[in-house]
């Protein structure tokens, strides 16, 4: 198949496309929009200088390539995740996943961060089989089930305080049950997480041990309930 030589520049294009749009919704002390030097010397302090006439001609379409390296950068930068600039989730309809092939945004960000595969096309019914054997696959469903029991725990906590703060004898018995229950639930449910995280480590040879959560993402991709509550 030959190759589609504007495929760089088109990516080029977008990503371009979604930094100008960034841009626009964040301030510098003075409470003016960002500029496009103050974006380069955020990146510039990141380890990764990008000159101002380089992120103009981004924006403006004119930059034949972008590297995996800018687009990190950038995104931090900006304050974003960095597929956010590949994928305009919430702005477009469709977008180009691939040369010539458009998909809803959604479904490219959950191809591009593991979560899911693309739509089968004829004479390929089997990717979905292959990417349940992808590492990212077992520890993606490693951290929802972390989530799952952080979730639990806090509503076990939540159960206690009601307990704490019953008006009658009888709310208080009932919470108290109900609090007993979620406590041996999160501990029936990490005890089952820590021996499938062994085996994940001694079994396929994984790094199991995930990071702690820094801060939640409203509305996560996982569609967990798991998380400290948020207020979005």
């Amino acid at each position: 198949m030959e190759q589609d030589s504007d495929w760089n520049q088109r990516i080029a294009k977008r990503v371009g496309h979604e930094v100008a749009r960034a841009r626009q919704h964040l301030t510098d002390d003075r409470g003016r929009r960002m500029s496009a030097q103050t974006l380069a010397d955020r990146c510039a302090a990141l380890g990764h200088p990008l000159d101002r006439s380089v992120i103009a001609k981004l924006e403006k379409g004119i930059r034949q390539t972008v590297s995996v390296a800018d687009l990190l950068v950038l995104a931090e930068a900006l304050e974003l995740p960095p597929l956010a600039l590949v994928f305009p989730v919430g702005y477009e309809d469709e977008t180009e996943v691939l040369p010539g092939r458009l998909e809803h945004p959604v479904t490219g960000l959950r191809w591009a961060s593991g979560e899911g595969v693309l739509p089968a096309r004829e004479g390929d019914r089997s990717a979905a089989a292959r990417w349940r054997e992808t590492a990212i696959f077992w520890i993606r469903k490693l951290l929802k089930d972390e989530e799952t029991i952080r979730y639990n725990r806090q509503r076990a906590k939540d159960h206690w305080i009601r307990v704490a703060t019953a008006d009658s004898p009888e709310a208080r018995e009932a919470y108290e049950r109900m609090a007993r229950a979620a406590d041996e639930q999160v501990a029936d449910q990490a005890e089952i997480v820590e021996r499938w995280r062994t085996e994940l480590q001694a079994e396929r040879g994984l790094h199991a041990e995930t990071p702690p959560l820094h801060g939640e993402v409203p509305g996560n991709l996982l569609n967990s309930p798991g998380g400290p509550r948020s207020n979005y």
